[in-house]
């Protein structure tokens, strides 16, 4: 039984790519107490329990820490926490390798709801070439897929606390 009480198996959305606004955005719930969410997103011991292998953040997470989030024999990213609003909202920018330019901005957001937590997670700010929009949109689309993927290991992670 779920805990809304119906039985009935209750599926996220994917991750969404808005050409336009070269942005992603994914909406989803986690059957969790937004405590338990806001510890998964804002600790690094947690952190790398959903999000890449590897956390670290020598400050902590505050506003202007930085750290890196790694996959272990894949990437390296650097990242600058830029706001934190505990139990609510943590924004952060990431690149490849080193902060830079190309850096783009992640923004995740929860919210109390009938089932536990809404999460919703926005990453704009992306340093696409102007030009074809095709290339941005299979760009866009692979990096929703990614986001799919971890918010789904983030609402497993708490769920299964």
């Amino acid at each position: 039984m779920t805990l809304d009480g119906t039985g009935d198996d209750f599926v996220n959305p994917p991750a969404t790519a808005d050409v336009p606004s070269r942005r992603i955005t994914r909406v989803a719930t986690a059957r969790a107490e937004p405590a338990a969410v806001w510890t998964a997103i804002s600790q690094p011991a947690h952190l790398a329990g959903w999000l890449g292998d590897i956390a670290t953040f020598p400050a902590g997470i505050k506003p202007g820490a930085t750290g890196r989030i790694a996959w272990t024999g894949e990437i390296v990213l650097a990242v600058e926490v830029l706001a934190v609003e505990p139990g609510q909202r943590l924004e952060f920018a990431w690149a490849e390798g080193f902060m830079s330019d190309a850096a783009s901005r992640v923004a995740i957001t929860l919210k109390p709801d009938e089932l536990g937590t809404l999460i919703h997670l926005e990453e704009s700010g992306f340093a696409f070439p102007e030009g074809d929009d095709a290339q941005v949109l299979r760009a866009l689309r692979s990096l929703a897929q990614g986001w799919t993927l971890e918010l789904d290991e983030l609402i497993a992670y708490v769920e299964s606390a």
